[in-house]
């Protein structure tokens, strides 16, 4: 058996496949259990790119075997595994650092993962970003996205197509892409027909057929002021908080790469299509939150009507309060949402992201 695993060796060094598979076949057919000839096994599939048959090899051996040559001979052979993979990262990534706009600055987020795939999902990401694995499965979200890393658009792109490679759901996204987004702030609607809009933004006038949109993106940002409390010691005490929370929407324009976007303290209500509105008292003038509603319910029937689905987006809070952790990250954005508040927020930062990052991974 010497004689036939030094011959082994020697045809896998010299790459010469065909025969070292035909000898490996012989030592198996006389010691299919023998742990020394499921190491040879394990080499020739790594030596023939299929490392994952390799390592389940090498694992299995270190698991029922107490030899200590054997011990160090599956620790090598992982060791060697692994060298190769982080090689192999090491030549995409500098393949992906050598393409235009790499380096601009990206996010990489990670895709909520049902329960029960979450510590396969957990081992994946701990072994490409050599983290452990209980950091790893606290990383994983069950809800919503997860920012996974801040970087290079490069560098991001290279860790994502790897972890999608691996089954892991991932997406990366630079900022120059939502840069080059076009966003017109609309003052208000003007209905031509029942499938065309005229949308008045400032100087400008976009003329769309609903069709056209792809996707409704909603939210509320909230504003912040000073305002003067009671504290525990029953004494006038001035405090940051939030004043108000401002309903945003956005319309997706796939085709045109734009998006049309207004908000409930800019958008002028009595200019344009005018609409029924239910209000609760009726002897005033309805609310900018009635009329807002009335609005929104327009957009709902219209939209339902159309033969394509038009999805909506409404899970930005929680993606602004994961967000809301990376302010320098967020401050290289530009928010094109303007708003009459006491104090700046990076909250408009973070509608623009999640906006932005929606359009870019869905169209």
């Amino acid at each position: 058996m010497d004689d036939a695993i030094d011959l082994f060796a020697s045809q896998l060094a010299q790459k010469n496949f065909a025969s070292a598979s035909a000898t490996l076949k012989q030592l198996l057919k006389q010691n299919p259990e023998d742990s020394q000839v499921q190491i040879l096994v394990a080499r020739f599939h790594f030596a023939t790119g299929k490392p994952d048959q390799a390592e389940t090899i090498y694992r299995r051996i270190l698991r029922s075997e107490t030899q200590n040559k054997l011990l160090t001979q599956a620790r090598q052979g992982l060791k060697a595994i692994e060298d190769a993979e982080i090689q192999a990262r090491r030549d995409r990534m500098a393949i992906s650092m050598a393409k235009a706009g790499s380096k601009g600055l990206a996010f990489l987020a990670i895709q909520p993962v049902a329960p029960d795939a979450r510590k396969a999902i957990a081992e994946k990401l701990a072994r490409i970003f050599r983290i452990d694995n209980y950091t790893a499965q606290s990383q994983i979200p069950s809800r919503y996205q997860r920012i996974f890393r801040i970087g290079l658009l490069g560098e991001l792109s290279s860790y994502g197509e790897e972890l999608c490679a691996a089954g892991v759901p991932a997406i990366w996204v630079s900022l120059d892409s939502i840069a080059k987004i076009s966003v017109y702030t609309v003052d208000y609607f003007k209905l031509t027909d029942i499938h065309h809009l005229h949308a008045v933004c400032g100087e400008e006038e976009v003329t769309f057929d609903l069709s056209e949109i792809k996707r409704r993106v909603v939210g509320q940002i909230p504003t912040f002021g000073e305002i003067v409390t009671v504290n525990a010691k029953h004494k006038l005490v001035r405090k940051d908080d939030i004043l108000d929370q401002i309903r945003i929407c956005d319309l997706h324009l796939s085709k045109r790469n734009c998006i049309l976007r207004f908000h409930e303290g800019q958008y002028q209500f009595d200019r344009g299509m005018q609409l029924e509105v239910h209000q609760t008292l009726k002897h005033i003038a309805p609310t900018v939150q009635e009329r807002w509603a009335a609005l929104t319910k327009w957009f709902d029937q219209s939209l339902t009507s159309l033969p394509n689905s038009v999805p909506i987006y409404d899970e930005f809070v929680p993606f602004a309060e994961m967000s809301i952790d990376f302010p320098e990250f967020l401050k290289e954005l530009t928010s094109h949402i303007d708003l009459e508040r006491q104090k700046p927020s990076l909250w408009d930062n973070c509608f623009q992201l999640y906006s932005g990052s929606i359009f870019q991974t869905e169209s």
